[in-house]
């Protein structure tokens, strides 16, 4: 069996390493070759933290519902080695007075923290609340395509500022509570905290807190219907309670996957959908086919490749591999949605794949009890205003061919699309 605890306190050079250029650059094949070395595979976190990689799907699933995997080190009795959300606060040479505010995500904490977190955030996400947004989001992509078009007279449009974000920052603002006015607050310090580069976030984070924390004190004054309401009333709530710092971070979190994944979904959708004609055919012959389609789209070409680090809170035996009582472990979504164990030919997109099991055919929200809460609403997004480009467009085309589609790579997700130019 193998064992992190014989392992040297160096990183060894033929071992992954979580942010190696090539390795964020194309993810799915990168991630796609560790999980054909093995269920259990040593990588770095840093050039001194070493990880265990869980790279295939059924082992993905497993490993994220197994109670012995956690996401708070504090949780575990003697834990000295490194707290991996430290090591991203340090990375991003935060100011110290902003430090706290993400330390306390509900993505990385356990429960009964967690489920006390989540049940106050739930509220805004209910089946009801998503049926009356679907109307909201009709109008939106109606009428953000109409302004394109009006602004366009060469017949192109720019999908990624024109379409995708201003349709997912309007939806997720609008949700949760934020005004036109301090959005754009929210979508520099977005940028910036994709970019992962130390410094940028020194002046977009205060600025972004400071204004939650404004928001939340109008929102005790001046109740709305919105998140921003219900988590300002948690903090004198006995059954939830929320500190200023949690509601904080839960904001951040709400917005900033709201936005920008489910804007990166629908880019990597269309984009993916344009380079595969023989697919795009099939979706216009029947429109019935849209939300396998989004499904499909999800695990061909998600916008996140992993879930937020665990902690082994005891001594685990896992597919062969003994793994220590304090070990990180990452669970790597990009591969499970490409192992060969589970779907057939997985690297050809195919938006006619039927679920195995009849649920999702794909873990790009995640499993278990930090599935990601707004995955309705990030689909019902994406089947809407995918929906709609097609039916206005029916010779839709990309301007500047195949060729012209260069990503950027990011920090733990998966490279982004910086624009997408189409052809009416």
């Amino acid at each position: 069996m193998l064992d992190l605890s014989e392992s040297p306190m160096r990183r060894p050079a033929k071992e992954p390493y979580l942010l190696e250029p090539a390795l964020q650059a194309d993810p799915a094949a990168g991630f796609g070759k560790i999980r054909e070395q093995g269920p259990v595979v040593r990588g770095w976190l840093t050039d001194t933290q070493p990880v265990w990689l869980i790279t295939r799907y059924d082992d993905v699933r497993a490993g994220l519902r197994d109670p012995r995997f956690v996401n708070t080190p504090d949780a575990v009795d003697g834990h000295t080695g490194e707290d991996p959300r430290q090591v991203l606060v340090d990375m991003l040479n935060l100011p110290d007075e902003v430090r706290k505010y993400f330390l306390v995500s509900a993505l990385d904490i356990d429960p009964p923290d967690h489920t006390r977190l989540r049940g106050v955030v739930a509220r805004a996400f209910t089946a009801r609340r998503m049926q009356d947004l679907r109307a909201r989001v009709e109008r939106l992509t109606a009428g953000l395509l109409d302004d394109l078009h009006r602004c366009s007279p060469d017949g192109v449009l720019e999908l990624v500022d024109g379409y995708a974000y201003p349709l997912a920052v309007t939806i997720v603002c609008e949700l949760t509570g934020v005004p036109e006015k301090a959005r754009p607050v929210f979508r520099r310090w977005g940028d910036d905290i994709l970019v992962m580069e130390a410094g940028r976030l020194r002046e977009s984070s205060p600025a972004v807190i400071n204004t939650v924390l404004g928001l939340l004190d109008e929102r005790r004054r001046e109740p709305g219907d919105d998140l921003l309401t219900t988590l300002a009333a948690a903090r004198d709530d006995d059954r939830f309670r929320l500190s200023d710092e949690e509601a904080v971070a839960m904001v951040l979190n709400v917005v900033m996957a709201g936005y920008d994944n489910t804007a990166q979904l629908l880019i990597n959708s269309v984009a993916a959908l344009l380079t595969h004609p023989d697919q795009l055919r099939l979706l216009r012959d029947d429109p019935g086919l849209m939300p396998g389609a989004v499904d499909e789209f999800i695990r061909w070409g998600g916008p996140d490749i992993m879930v937020r680090m665990r902690i082994a809170a005891e001594d685990a035996d896992f597919r062969g591999t003994r793994i220590r009582k304090g070990d990180c472990v990452q669970f790597i979504l990009v591969s499970a949605n490409r192992d060969p164990r589970r779907y057939d030919a997985p690297d050809r997109l195919d938006i006619t794949r039927v679920p195995q099991d009849g649920g999702e055919n794909h873990i790009g929200f995640g499993h278990g009890i930090h599935y990601c809460v707004g995955a309705a609403l990030s689909r019902l997004q994406c089947e809407i205003a995918l929906k709609t480009l097609l039916a206005r467009y029916p010779d839709l085309c990309l301007a500047d061919g195949p060729d012209s589609l260069h990503r950027t790579a990011i920090p733990g997700a998966a490279p982004r699309l910086p624009h997408l130019r189409v052809r009416i």
